[in-house]
């Protein structure tokens, strides 16, 4: 028997991929899975690909467009999907989507992970265009949303408000019915980590991407990685960088953000304006695969990461802090997200208040002046706790569910509830006579 995991691509440990947060997520899985007793094959979603992909350990792994995934028919043409057991859609909302009409097609069970809340995250999007809705991207996102969430047996979110999140979305679907173990089918998952990062490794050789630009081994220097996403606070973080540049004209910083789009340029080109006195100091790297995210944390004094208040800064998570735990980078970050309330309570992270760009800045000014001594220990203790996101450690809730057959989510009488939404009329006396709404307690 086999499971079918359908995620993004392109795979992280695949040569010249750049890891972004959906890829990640779909490795988690895989990874995961391998564990089990089921043959596994993935699916990667990518723009314009259809082509083989190397995973060590899988019985098979494709990339395809997304007309092909989102056609099970198709799609069948182009993997072999017989003898499946489950199918898992993983790291983005087309993928899970596309799992959700598989295991219809297919009658199977269906685990939907959502890699972030879609609807808070179209929020954010929408927030940097004006507050303009764009009718189109909000109907695709609405559309698959609902299609996942009325059709999914098993759910995981990244954080502990995403799963709460979920839940309601759930139940406003009429997907609560009567079943007792509803809270037992939505769980959340963090995001995981090879075990790799967690083992004793010495410290990589200095970047020759940054000698090759004037910086050497005593050169301490702040490091911002990760994609330029639209929820980061451009104007605090400028104001806090150009700060502490200001005060320590010894410090660089070096930026190795992955472009998001016009949104996240503008969030860029407005930090990089701000910081614009000290651009001899300055170092923008492509996003480079050859390039190590890891090789630069391992020498930065420290990161700086401050997102604006909106829901999906609470909803989601921050993937780009976990490498930094390998390499006791300590960064300073805004704690709005369930993770970086963690790393701050455990002494990983420092945290700040949203928006407050002179403590961040004062904050970073103590980070990046650590002894040796005092960086070692926190190689340490960020190794330690990755071991409990590791891959493995993160796969006993997948094993539990197929170990109890993949069971699907129980019909219940409110299944029918959007039909019936359509029919309902306008004015609430029309809905419960109010004798019957005071019996009702609404």
């Amino acid at each position: 028997m086999r499971l079918c995991v359908m995620g993004i691509g392109p795979y992280p440990t695949e040569p010249g991929a750049i890891a972004t947060s959906p890829a990640i997520r779909t490795r988690l899985f895989v990874e995961a899975l391998k564990a089990t007793k089921y043959e596994i094959v993935v699916v990667l979603l990518e723009d314009a690909v259809r082509k083989s992909v190397p995973i060590p350990g899988v019985a098979a792994a494709v990339a395809v467009t997304p007309e092909d995934i989102m056609d099970p028919e198709r799609l069948g043409g182009i993997v072999e999907l017989g003898f499946l057991r489950a199918v898992f859609g993983v790291g983005s909302l087309m993928p899970a989507t596309a799992a959700c009409r598989l295991a219809t097609a297919r009658d199977l069970s269906c685990w939907v992970d959502l890699n972030g809340d879609p609807i808070a995250e179209l929020h954010a999007m929408q927030l940097r265009q004006g507050g303009k809705p764009d009718a189109v991207a909000r109907d695709h996102v609405w559309k698959l949303t609902r299609e996942a969430l009325l059709r999914g047996d098993m759910f995981s979110a990244v954080s502990g408000p995403q799963r709460h999140g979920l839940m309601g979305q759930l139940g406003l679907l009429g997907r609560f019915g009567t079943d007792w173990e509803v809270s037992r089918r939505v769980i959340d998952l963090p995001v995981g980590v090879p075990p790799t990062w967690t083992e004793e490794t010495a410290k990589p050789a200095f970047p020759e991407a940054l000698r090759e630009r004037g910086l050497t081994e005593s050169t301490r220097y702040l490091f911002f990685g990760g994609s330029w996403n639209v929820w980061i606070d451009e104007v605090a973080m400028g104001r806090a960088l150009d700060r502490v540049l200001e005060q320590d004209p010894e410090l660089h910083i070096v930026f190795a953000g992955i472009p998001t789009g016009p949104s996240g340029d503008h969030v860029r080109q407005a930090i990089l304006k701000a910081i614009a006195a000290h651009e001899k100091r300055v170092v923008e790297l492509p996003p480079n695969a050859a390039i190590s995210e890891h090789e630069l944390l391992a020498w930065a004094a420290s990161a700086l990461k401050m997102d604006r208040d909106i829901p999906e800064s609470e909803t989601g998570t921050r993937n780009r802090l976990l490498p930094m735990m390998r390499w006791g980078t300590h960064p300073v970050t805004t704690m709005l997200a369930e993770l970086e309330t963690l790393l701050v309570a455990q002494g990983l992270a420092t945290g700040v208040e949203v928006a407050d760009w002179e403590r961040a800045a004062k904050e970073l000014a103590i980070v990046v002046r650590r002894t040796p001594e005092e960086r070692e220990q926190a190689v340490r203790r960020g190794r330690e706790w990755l071991r409990s996101i590791t891959f493995q450690a993160l796969g006993p809730p997948m094993y539990s569910w197929l170990a109890a057959g993949a069971p699907r989510w129980p019909a219940s009488p409110c299944d029918g509830m959007l039909d019936r939404w359509a029919a309902f009329p306008a004015e609430p006396e029309k809905l419960f006579p109010p004798a019957k709404r005071k019996r009702l307690w609404f």
